[in-house]
């Protein structure tokens, strides 16, 4: 057996994001398997648009709303926009390959298939300060089904809410988790 397929790739920097990977070039799947698993991470190039370039995938947080960590904590799930990470994946691969640009501006490219969209960045700004860090990088910020009425859509929230009243707000309760 060959030792390094099983060894895990090697950054090849370090970014704002964590460790930069250029190991996953074109291949989806791979650099969502590898960023669920490490948590942490930039891939340089997983996706790719003839006009705009590279585009890759991060890590991200949920307190930036912002990569995969956001798409998941957001958007994956019973009640959100797609069910699994596979369909989320699937859907972000064919809307860059095959949909529209919807929006191309100098900050940001919105892409658009059957409703379903993915945010790119085509910079990365200090969220707190707004300063310029990377005026040229491209990558994914967020993905949604545009289709689905975001009163129709669960939040991270109202799942994790024991009870709540009939307008979704939660209320006081004598449990104690």
């Amino acid at each position: 057996m060959d030792k390094d397929k099983n060894m895990d790739p090697q950054p090849i920097g370090v970014g704002y994001f964590g460790n930069i990977y250029d190991q996953f070039r074109g291949k989806v799947k791979e650099a969502f398997d590898f960023l669920i698993a490490h948590q942490d991470g930039d891939l340089i190039g997983v996706f790719y648009d003839e006009e705009i370039g590279d585009i890759d995938l991060v890590w991200g947080s949920s307190d930036e709303n912002a990569g995969l960590k956001h798409i998941i904590d957001k958007h994956v799930g019973q009640g959100k926009d797609f069910i699994t990470i596979d369909e989320a994946r699937l859907a972000i691969e064919n809307t860059i390959n095959t949909g529209d640009k919807i929006k191309n501006n100098l900050d940001k490219v919105i892409y658009e298939l059957e409703g379903k969209r993915v945010v790119v960045r085509k910079n990365l700004r200090d969220k707190s300060t707004g300063r310029m860090i990377e005026d040229k990088k491209k990558w994914v910020v967020t993905s949604y089904d545009n289709n689905v009425p975001k009163s129709d859509k669960l939040s991270a929230f109202t799942l994790t809410t024991p009870e709540s009243d009939k307008g979704g707000r939660a209320v006081a309760s004598d449990a104690v988790s």
